[in-house]
């Protein structure tokens, strides 16, 4: 069963300008900033200061936000995931395999060290999913 869904934009190095923009804007909560340094994903030192992820609350949404990974470049337009938080790891498994099946995977159905269990995948329609679920 899924939980919620978030969209989810990604920066190529402005995401806490971004995150402090939206902020001002909408008002809401920042929190969850976790920056490359902080994680085990490698990283140059002049972007251990980079989002890794962060999240927006507001009480009407909640955004995620990060910059994109080292070197990787971003396309305006195409910069917006939707998160789909799961409450079941069943859920995640069966959503996994049918959104990957004729799609693209970005990165395999997987327990991170944020304690959850996450992929990323464009379904065969071109849609870019973050499945999500937490432990």
């Amino acid at each position: 069963m899924i939980k919620k869904i978030v969209p989810y934009l990604v920066f190529e190095g402005n995401a806490e300008e971004a995150l402090n923009f939206y902020s001002d804007v909408f008002g809401g909560e920042k929190s969850n900033v976790i920056r490359y340094g902080d994680s085990q994903m490698p990283a140059k030192e002049e972007y251990k200061d980079k989002i890794l992820h962060a999240r927006l609350e507001h009480k009407s949404f909640i955004l995620y936000l990060s910059d994109t990974f080292q070197g990787q470049k971003v396309e305006k337009g195409t910069n917006v995931s939707l998160t789909l938080e799961f409450d079941t790891e069943d859920a995640i498994d069966k959503a996994y395999t049918a959104l990957s099946e004729g799609g693209k995977i970005h990165m395999e159905l997987q327990k991170t060290f944020w304690n959850a269990k996450y992929a990323k995948v464009t379904d065969k329609f071109g849609i870019t999913w973050d499945l999500n679920y937490q432990y």
